[in-house]
């Protein structure tokens, strides 16, 4: 009876085995394919986006592609239009300056309680701006 038992147990196994593999189909998960964007299809886009009028989500919608990259593209358009054009720069050269720059005279100046002003170059000796400090104040 033991042995009837046990060969009992080994053929619901296997039967549960087999059922299970014809019941359950293996699941094979693949994700789509990145698509790749001509850079023709590109710009004739992102142009559509900048000069349409219609919102860049309807823009999106009616092309086919997701808001996201549309925004993308035309935050790439605006970086190039930014950079300058290889080319562009003209080289320079500098010429030693033949003339010094000469610093002009200093000049002071002092405004009194009244309003008046003092003003008098830098070669002016101290003793006749004291003086006159003298006989202008009131």
């Amino acid at each position: 009876m033991d042995d009837f038992i046990e060969n009992e147990h080994e053929t619901v196994a296997a039967n549960v085995a087999a059922t299970a593999r014809r019941n359950h189909a293996a699941i094979e998960i693949v994700g789509e394919r990145r698509r790749a964007y001509t850079s023709a299809f590109r710009s004739r886009v992102v142009k559509a986006s900048f000069e349409s009028g219609f919102p860049v989500r309807e823009v999106a919608r009616q092309h086919g592609i997701h808001v996201s990259l549309l925004y993308r593209w035309r935050q790439d358009c605006r970086r190039r239009s930014r950079r300058p054009e290889e080319g562009s720069l003209v080289p320079v050269r500098l010429e030693e300056q033949v003339a010094q720059e000469t610093q002009a005279p200093g000049q002071m100046e002092i405004t009194f309680r009244d309003g008046s002003i003092l003003r008098f170059g830098h070669d002016v000796p101290p003793e006749r701006v004291e003086r006159l400090i003298m006989l202008l104040r009131p």
